[in-house]
């Protein structure tokens, strides 16, 4: 147990594309609202089941590092575009997070994870090598819902 204090456990999931119908700000658990974030999300949550010291935090292309509850208003902004978040802030969230000796696994698809690497080169990648989104739902279902 005395690890998990020297470095935290953090799951990363990537923001979605879809995003809840309000034009009001809201918690970014609330925000994204795609099958694929939900499955994302489902996975963190089985990946931090037995670990209450574990965080969970989305990675927004516009916002970088969110809680789950920290408040955003909706935006269009996919990772990699003009705009979006740079290695560079990711690395002063991570810092001002106290998470830059986390111990840190990225779902979601790899610019969010190649973004992530800027932070944590050695992260752990559980959709590494995934062919497709397909693919990819299948390794987060295993994570989920073994023996499905």
């Amino acid at each position: 147990m005395a690890s998990s204090t020297l470095h935290p456990r953090v799951i990363i999931v990537s923001c979605g594309g879809r995003k809840s119908s309000t034009q009001q700000p809201i918690p970014a658990g609330e925000m994204y609202c795609g099958s694929y974030h939900l499955a994302l999300r489902r996975a963190a949550d089985a990946l931090t089941t037995h670990d209450r010291t574990a965080r969970v935090l989305i990675l927004s292309a516009l916002h970088g590092f969110v809680t789950l509850d920290d408040v955003i208003a909706p935006y269009d902004l996919r990772m990699g575009e003009e705009g979006s978040v740079t290695g560079e802030q990711l690395r002063r969230q991570a810092a001002d997070l106290g998470i830059l000796s986390a111990d840190v696994t990225v779902l979601g698809p790899r610019a969010y994870v190649a973004a992530s690497r800027a932070v944590w080169p050695e992260l752990t990648d559980p959709l590494a090598g995934a062919r497709g989104i397909g693919e990819q739902l299948a390794k987060l279902a295993d994570i989920y819902a073994p023996g499905r």
